[in-house]
């Protein structure tokens, strides 16, 4: 189990704007949580108010037709937009690909603590705009790459989680037919070798 000054060591040196009291009331509301492999932590159609950030381990973020929408992983944000910013039911399921170890935050009482705590505003300003930022670069792939270009940037960007995903997640997450991407990993593997 993560201790919460291990949290602060990982998290609040991230972020030197928080302050002491800051740093109090967040540790007052964050808990760690550590989630079995293949463990869906928000269903398609559920609600939840909860945002944080995985510390170790894997999530893979799908559609209603299976299809991988994005992965997430260590020291990115966790959250469903959709639940988050409309109340509404998510449009998405959250499942674990690995053991996954994340601090967990109610995000309506982090809106709440605002008043008091302006910087806690500032840290979910940090948070929503990374979230957009990685919704935006995974928009911007599809509609400017080919399957291969995308392929070859994730290789470049982030080879290990090419090899922690299972190739069918991995080939809709970069729109192509698994076939498609067991020869581009072939080929990729010999011209490197």
């Amino acid at each position: 189990m993560i201790k919460s000054n291990e949290f602060t060591k990982i998290y609040f040196e991230q972020n030197d704007f928080l302050d002491d009291r800051d740093r109090e009331k967040l540790l007052e509301m964050v808990q760690f949580v550590t989630f079995p492999i293949n463990k869906i932590v928000l269903h398609r159609g559920e609600q939840t108010g909860h945002v944080g950030i995985v510390i170790t381990g894997l999530i893979r973020v799908y559609d209603k037709n299976d299809k991988t929408v994005w992965f997430i992983y260590e020291n990115q944000p966790y959250g469903s937009i959709d639940v988050l910013a409309h109340q509404t039911p998510a449009t998405l399921t959250y499942e674990t690909l690995e053991e996954t170890t994340m601090f967990l935050l109610d995000y309506f009482k982090l809106e709440q603590a605002i008043k008091d705590y302006p910087n806690i505003g500032r840290l979910l300003l940090m948070y929503w705009k990374n979230i957009a930022m990685d919704m935006y670069k995974n928009f911007y792939s599809f509609v400017s790459l080919t399957p291969e270009e995308r392929y070859l940037q994730l290789l470049d960007q982030d080879a290990k989680l090419i090899l922690r995903v299972k190739s069918k997640d991995l080939a809709t997450y970069l729109g192509m037919h698994p076939v498609s991407l067991s020869r581009l990993k072939k080929r990729y593997f010999i011209q490197n070798k």
